[in-house]
């Protein structure tokens, strides 16, 4: 018979525990099982046992060092013992409870929930990254751009024009009341078409100037002032502003996703260890040597402080010469700084005990608690990568939970933007652009009229200008989604840039007064 052939893995497969899990408080009467949270009912493991009874320690002390602050025993001394006391336990006692908390037989379950909740969370911010790129993308490629573009090349034209119409009206004539009025009703005109050349027309058209200051202007060369001062003021960058600040944003959260998933740690996550009852159950590659990575000796004999070479405070290296230690977190340092002060703790009670003519056994008993208290958070230390395991990858999944709740907001404002941006394209392209071009065409042709006809001239085209602005119809019906239909709006524009490539003003005039009692009439209705 063939003899029994033991597994491969068997040696790395501890047997179940005899003695864990146990339950101290089994005999207590049921009131007092209510009162105990249920991680203290059911002890897993000897770091679960150390861990409680370390508590129940750094409680008595506490307790013992409040009393005697209050009954102001210790005021002969100056009280430093008792402060050193509250120094070594106060920043501990509450993180042993946390870790305490989740130290049950679903340990291995919570692990896997936060492992699955973290990796959930990093598939929804990538994918809001992914959203926010294609949105970008798509940004890039809109006409939107080419409108924006168009709007600031003709706020230039117009500055042209109005800086030469300055040095030619510097003197007034006989007809210089009539035309500043017919001046100031042009610049107004040509003002009102630029109050288009915003991502929100309707409720906040790009105003440059009020009607009243417009008003106020004394001659046609004031007029000029005032619109070429306003205008240099005024670019028209709305969209690639925007642009630029979401290509901005998008970096700075990748990075940031980066920084959460792939930064390089300083010290090795470990496997949080099965409780006693399951840990057999586990696989043997899922345990791993449990050690102290965050500290080492040798290396350089140097000294300094590293901190990360990202915004995070932690983790920080220490080097001091003949070793160095990491520390991992604030809780951490919280720890090493409680077992430094509790050594001083026990020296100082010790000393305290060989010179003392009496009250010994009162120092022995507050030696015996401090090295009972000591000895759980040396065990902590020891295990603080395993047991931080948990809480570290909740801090990790409330970041997470942050940013994507920050990422999805920063994409609806992208959303907003860009679809209100895409509901303007055909107002834009096909009424707003057309215009400041027959405008464009409307003043250069104006420049080259004469003295006598200029007066004339610059009254019809206002005339016309008024009248194809009455029929085009209210703003609202030419987005996207208005009354009129993208096939009216491409015929209109198409209709009013054929008027601007006029050569002879009164033609032109002529063209746009037919046009607007006939093919855009309709449109003002």
């Amino acid at each position: 018979m063939a003899a029994h052939q033991p597994s491969i893995n068997s040696e790395d497969e501890p047997p179940p525990s005899k003695i864990f899990p146990i339950e101290p408080f089994v005999c207590c009467p049921g009131t007092v099982k209510a009162l105990l949270p249920n991680t203290w009912l059911k002890i897993q493991d000897w770091t679960h046992l150390i861990l409680v009874v370390g508590t129940i320690a750094c409680t008595v002390e506490m307790v013992r060092t409040l009393a005697e602050l209050i009954e102001a025993k210790c005021l002969g001394h100056g009280c430093v013992k008792e402060i050193l006391s509250l120094v070594f336990i106060s920043p501990c006692i509450w993180y042993i409870l946390s870790i305490i908390s989740q130290y049950d037989d679903r340990l291995q379950a919570k692990q896997r929930a936060a492992k699955m909740e973290k990796e959930n969370l990093a598939r929804s911010y990538n994918d809001l990254l992914s959203d926010m790129d294609g949105l970008l993308s798509k940004s890039a490629e809109s006409s939107a751009g080419l409108a924006e573009r168009t709007f600031e090349s003709k706020r230039r034209d117009f500055q042209r024009f109005l800086e030469r119409v300055k040095e030619k009206h510097k003197v007034n004539t006989k007809d210089s009341d009539q035309l500043l009025r017919q001046f100031k009703r042009f610049a107004s005109n040509w003002l009102h078409v630029f109050e288009e050349c915003s991502i929100d027309p309707i409720n906040y058209p790009k105003k440059v100037i009020a009607p009243k200051d417009l008003e106020d202007c004394s001659s046609i060369g004031e007029v000029a002032d005032l619109c070429l001062d306003r205008l240099k003021k005024t670019e028209v960058r709305f969209i690639s502003t925007q642009r630029d600040q979401d290509a901005q944003l998008l970096r700075k959260n990748k990075n940031e996703y980066r920084r959460m998933t792939q930064a390089e740690r300083h010290s090795r996550l470990l496997e949080l260890p099965a409780p006693a009852a399951s840990s057999s159950n586990l696989p043997a590659g899922s345990r791993r040597k449990r050690g102290m990575s965050w500290i080492q000796l040798g290396g350089p004999r140097q000294f300094y402080v590293r901190s990360p070479p990202t915004k995070d405070t932690y983790p920080k290296e220490i080097r001091f010469g003949c070793g160095h230690v990491v520390v991992l977190s604030l809780e951490h340092a919280k720890l090493l700084v409680g077992v430094v002060a509790g050594f001083v703790l026990m020296m100082y009670d010790i000393f305290i005990m060989a010179t003392a003519d009496s009250g010994a056994l009162a120092v022995f008993v507050s030696v015996a608690d401090l090295i009972v208290a000591e000895v759980c958070l040396i065990v902590m230390l020891m295990r603080f990568e395993e047991l931080d395991l948990i809480q570290q990858l909740e801090r990790e999944v409330k970041e997470l939970a942050r940013q994507n709740e920050q990422v999805g907001k920063q994409r609806e404002d992208m959303t907003k933007f860009w679809s209100n941006a895409q509901q303007l394209t055909e107002l834009w392209l096909y009424r707003t652009v057309p215009r400041l071009d027959l405008y464009k065409e409307v003043h250069n042709q104006l420049e080259d009229s004469g003295k006598e006809d200029l007066l004339n001239h610059m009254a019809g085209a206002n005339q016309q200008l008024e009248d194809l602005e009455r029929s085009l119809g209210q703003l609202k019906d030419w987005k996207q989604d208005g009354q009129i239909s993208p096939e009216i709006k491409k015929a209109v524009g198409k209709a009013i840039n054929e008027i601007s490539k006029e050569n002879d003003l009164d033609k032109m005039l002529e063209k746009l007064e037919e046009a607007v009692s006939s093919k855009l009439k309709a449109l003002g209705n």
